[in-house]
This record gives structure tokens, sequence and C-alpha cells, in this order.
């Protein structure tokens, strides 16, 4: 390859912005039905229209009805949009269609040109009540006789809080029937039945709460009555409470419920009998899935409903995604033994299910985009171990998988004397610089702020890596992956901690001599925005901020925020009004008088997360101080960007902004 000299920022890149934006599709609800997998696709280029997908012996297609969009909202963030129906023809699935948030099923029988043709399973909420339903967590009963999900009932003629239950559908009935499973906790994660559907497992938990900071998973007799499905007594609790987090409940083929729990520090796998358990207190009959005592996780945070990240495989084993030091691995847990590693090439994994004997996964390489894996896991497997199930990305101009920026994992000890994770990225590409100076730093706040960097490929990252620019994703205090306790170390310093660790970061890359200290930019969306702001505001290096989404004043986000956070912050921070003056001082709007640095906000008109006001008054606080600031509005989008061309315009405008700003 023919080196050009050329300034950093300013290197050819064959990573346009328009395909960057293309490029960027999300897959998620990966599952199977043992003849076929399927898995949802958020498309870009179809305006951020979400697909059902199935991929078999046929070849790959589109399985959803025509026009529509399969996306939940409950929590806002959603999950658990799509289930199969097993007992019905092939293919059968039901799902949740975007436009209004029902319950709807196709009993399969599509190809690739024939269109499903849909029919409704939940009704809308019948009069004179004034609510409007939503719907996530699908989960279809082992005989397909049901559909169980969350529900979501929202107000529509006043403020008050939506309430939440688990209902059941029938599938077998011609106009929409349903019932009440469980209801009385502020929120439910997604159901699952047992296979002779006699029991019900789900995890609950209640303000101020969020489930990654204590929640209780509750076990529930079932019964049918009069057609329906029903509760036959009350709540068993058979794990967690007030200082425990436990998540994905799972049924096994040995009638054990395996759910997974950070009750040792770090969220691992159990099994538990589910024939006992009390109402008031949790049993101690559960057992590990495996002999491990790695620092390692084996479940994330619960942001979307439905999370999967382990599977039984036919011979009982379980093999399941294992996180460690920012970097996933697929495992084998068998009970007794440690987790054996299996080969696989992807090093972030979003999720995955048995396949037959194989497992398959949704998971990026460091050279790839996130992708539908199959792998083999019999020994006779012939090499390669596993294969991409959808195509590479074609691009305008080839662009070669060595000339991707690789991740060098870093760790370093910050000012308060705590560790700070980070990977860092070197430019890479079809340049070099005229001198040989350091280059530029973009260093990338995650949003959350409870969850983690990705370390799969990343064609945004890697849009400005080709074009000269060193980027630093740091995994502050209060991040996913590396244990309860590190997360827990942005307990009351939200605004703080986040953003001191992002500034120690970028000045140990400095100080090392990787990027040049007096060239960089801090960018982050939704709460990482906020951290990016306050990170900018400490003028300890920082000359340029980008804000995506991004929280701005924190009393604000409290009084007009949704549910699901209503109360995060308390533990964040603290509770109001106590802890008023922490806000105040903490919120990035009261404090554009320190930042020396320009300002780029990126705002969807229609978010209801971090709603645009919190945008327009930055700006206004930022002008008031003298300090450039640029705000972009994008109609119809939301608390993340969907479509391809405000992707395009965010990518144009951000590149743009840092070549003025860091003087490239």
């Amino acid at each position: 390859m023919v080196l050009t000299t050329s300034g950093y920022g300013r290197w050819p890149s064959a990573l346009a912005a328009g395909e960057v934006a293309r490029f960027k599709i999300s897959l998620s609800d990966l599952c199977s039905d043992g003849a076929a997998l399927y898995w949802l696709e958020a498309r870009p280029e179809e305006n951020g229209r979400v697909v059902f997908v199935r991929a078999d012996g046929a070849g790959r297609h589109d399985h959803s009805p025509v026009g529509v969009s399969i996306r939940s909202r409950v929590h806002e963030y959603g999950g658990g949009a799509v289930c199969l129906l097993p007992g019905h023809a092939a293919g059968a699935f039901a799902y949740v269609d975007q436009a209004d948030q029902r319950v709807w099923c196709c009993d399969g029988g599509t190809d690739a040109t024939e269109a499903p043709t849909p029919r409704a399973l939940s009704a809308p909420a019948p009069p004179p009540a004034r609510v409007a339903y939503r719907h996530g967590g699908l989960t279809a009963t082992a005989d397909g006789d049901w559909v169980l999900a969350v529900r979501e009932a929202h107000p529509d003629d006043g403020p008050g809080p939506p309430v939440r239950s688990v209902v059941a559908f029938s599938t077998r009935t011609a106009d929409p029937s349903e019932s009440t499973v469980l209801a009385g906790h502020d929120f439910f994660g997604a159901p699952r039945v047992d296979a002779g559907v006699g029991r019900l497992a789900v995890v609950a938990w209640d303000h101020p709460d969020m489930p990654w900071d204590a929640s209780s998973l509750v076990v529930v007799p079932l019964t049918r009555v009069g057609g329906a499905l029903a509760a036959a007594g009350p709540p068993r609790l058979v794990a967690g409470g007030p200082a425990e987090s436990v998540g994905q409940p799972a049924w096994q083929r040995d009638r054990r419920l395996r759910f997974v729990s950070d009750r040792r520090g770090w969220w691992q796998p159990y099994v538990h009998p589910a024939d006992t358990g009390r109402a008031d207190a949790p049993d101690a009959t559960a057992e590990p899935v495996a002999l491990s005592d790695e620092a390692a996780e084996y479940h994330g945070p619960d942001w979307v409903l439905g999370q999967s990240t382990m599977a039984e495989m036919p011979d009982g084993a379980v093999v399941a995604r294992q996180t460690s030091m920012g970097r996933d691995a697929l495992v084998r847990l068998r009970p007794g033994g440690a987790p054996q590693v299996m080969a696989q090439p992807c090093v972030s994994i979003a999720g995955l299910c048995a396949h037959g004997d194989r497992v398959a996964l949704i998971g990026g390489t460091p050279d790839a985009p996130s992708n539908v894996w199959l792998v083999e896991t019999h020994a006779a497997a012939a090499p390669p171990a596993a294969r991409p199930l959808r195509p590479a990305p074609r691009f305008a101009v080839t662009v070669a998988p060595d000339t991707f920026a690789r991740g060098e994992p870093f760790t370093l000890t910050g000012r308060s004397g705590r560790p700070v994770h980070g990977t860092l990225y070197r430019p890479t590409g079809r340049a070099v610089a005229p001198s040989d100076g350091p280059p530029p730093l973009v260093t990338w706040c995650h949003s959350g702020p409870t969850s983690a960097s990705q370390p799969g490929l990343d064609l945004t990252l890697q849009f400005f890596a080709t074009r000269g620019f060193a980027v630093a994703c740091v995994d502050y205090a209060g991040s996913s992956g590396y244990g309860r306790a590190y997360r827990d170390e942005l307990w009351g310093r939200w605004g703080v901690a986040d953003a001191e660790d992002c500034l120690d970061a970028a000045r140990h890359l400095g100080e090392r001599g990787d990027v040049d200290a007096g060239r960089m930019a801090v960018r982050g969306g939704s709460a990482g925005g906020m951290t990016a702001l306050n990170a900018l505001a400490a003028g300890e290096g920082f000359a340029a901020c980008t804000a995506s989404y991004g929280v701005t004043d924190l009393e604000r986000l409290v009084a007009t925020t949704h549910d699901f956070e209503a109360h995060y912050t308390d533990r964040l921070i603290g509770p109001l009004p106590e802890a008023r003056r922490l806000f105040v001082e903490r919120s990035p709007v009261n404090r554009a008088a320190s930042m020396t640095g320009a300002v780029l906000l990126l705002q969807g008109t229609d978010d209801a997360v971090v709603p645009p006001a919190q945008a327009e008054r930055m700006r206004d606080a930022l002008v008031a101080t003298g300090t450039r600031c640029d705000l972009r509005f994008f109609e119809g989008e939301g608390h993340g960007f969907r479509r391809a061309d405000t992707l395009t315009a965010c990518l144009e405008a951000e590149l743009s902004f840092y070549l003025a700003e860091l003087r490239l």
C-alpha cells in the first residue's frame, strides 16, 4: 500500500460518512427453532425500521410483514420484541408492532416471496380506560398456546407513572384473549415459563432500585382456568434482595431454574431447584453452574428486556458469554468443572442461543462489524469452527481488514487511587503525518452510565481512526464488566468520578507520548454526553466536546425523564431534595462558564429520555459566556439516532468540528 503524506485528521479514508451510517445495523433477539435462525435487524437505510430475518439452508430473507417495524418501547429502551411460536406452523412468531405497541402474530409459512398475514393477539385498552398499552419481553409457552409479555399501561389523561404487569395472550382464539398473571411490582423483567407450563419465573424490582442494583427472582405456580393462563398461588422468592442483582432466568431440561446473581461480587450463573422458596425470603439452595473464582461476568445491565448470554446444549452443558477486563469469550460450563474457552473469533458478544448442537451468537470481531455467527461445538468440527451468516459490508471503496485500528487495552491508577480501564486505538490508514509528532485524541465516554465500551469493530470509531485521530474508549468508574464493586464506585459520585477518569485516561496517554496533549477532544452520548461536558468543564486539557442527546441539567432530568430512570440518580448522586446542591453543581448547564473549549450538541426532537429543552438551555448558557456552541436538531429522532441521513450528518459535522477546534 502506497502511503501519502497528510495532516492528522485529513488522511484519505475509504470509510465515507454515508457508508458508515448505512452499515450501522443493530442486531438483537437471536433465536432458533432448530431448523432456522432468526434475529432482528435495525436498518438505518430504512429510517431505522426493525426487521425480523430468517436464515436457513435456503438462504437469508426478511420474515416480518412488509412495512412493519418490530420494536418495543417498554422502559423506553424496549427489548424482547419478538418470539417464536412452537406448536404452530414452521416459522410462526409473535411480535410487537412499533407503531401501536400491540402484540401480533404471524402463523408461519412465509418464504422470500410470500408476505405473512398478521393477526392481533392483544387488544387496545377497553373503554372507559384512558390508558395506552406498551408490550415487551415476549416469550411463548412450550406448547405455543400463550405468549407472555411485560405490559406497561400509560395514563392518557394526565401525569402519573405507568403500571406494569405480566400478561398472557392466547394464540388459539380467533379474537384477542388475555389474562394478567402477575402484578404488584414497579418493574418486571422478561417472563420465562417452564416446559410443563406450570411455573413462571420472572425478575422484579421496585423504585428506587435499578435492576443492576437490587432485584428479586420470583417463581409463580400457573394453572389454566377457563382457557386462560392464571397464577395458582402467590409468588415465591428464590433469589435476590436489597444488596443483590439477579437476572436472566431460564428453565433447564432437568426442571431446575438457572439465573445469574452478583451475590459473590460478579454476575455469575446459578441453578435452583425452584420447588422450594418462601414468600418473604430468598432460598439458599442455589448452586453455582460451574466452579469458577475468576474475575469474570456472565451478564450485563438489563437496559433492555430479554438479555440472553447463556444457552443449554443438548448434552446438558451450558454455553455462555464470559466478560473479563473488557473482552468477551465463549465458554462451556459444566457442574464441578472450570469454564472451558471455545474457539471463535468474536471479542464482543451481544447474545447467543443454541441451534441444534451448535451455538449461534451475535458478535463483533476486531476487523468485522457485528454479525450473526454459527459456532461448531463438537470435537470433529473442521476449521473454520465459526462462520458468519450475514454478508460483509460492501463499501464503495475496498477496505482491507488490516487497515482498521486495533484496540490496545490499558489500565492506570486514577487520581482517586482506583483503577481506570480503557482501550486505545491508534491512527491507521493510507497516510502518514508530515512530522513525527503524536496524533490528536478523541476520548469516548460510553453511555449509561452503567454500561461499557465494546471492543468489536465500530465503524464510527474507525471513521475517525482512519483519518488520523487516536481514539481512547474509557470504562470509567461505574462501568459494567468489572464486578459489582467497580459498578458501585460511581454511587454518589456521578458527574465527578466519571469525568475524572476520562480526564486521567487522556492525560495518561499524553504523558506516555501516545497522543498530543495539546489537541484533545471528548465525546459522548446520553449519560456519556454529561460525562464529556463535565470533563470539558474541568479545564484540564480538552479543547472540544461533542455531546449527543446528552444530559445537561440533572434536576430537570429527574423532573422530566421516564419512569424506568426516575430514581436512577438516587444512588448515583443522592435523593432529592437533600442532594439538590450536588445536582446543581454537577449539571453541565451550570458549569458553562468553566468550559473554555467549543461544544457541538446533537439532539433529536422526539427524545423522551433527555428532552430537547436540555440541549437548548445548554446552548444558551454557553453562548452567554462567549463559548462557541453549535446545536443541531434532527426531526423525528429520539434517544439514539437511527436514520442513515441523521447518522451521516452527525459524522460529517463532528469531523468538521474537530478539524476546526483542534487546528488540524
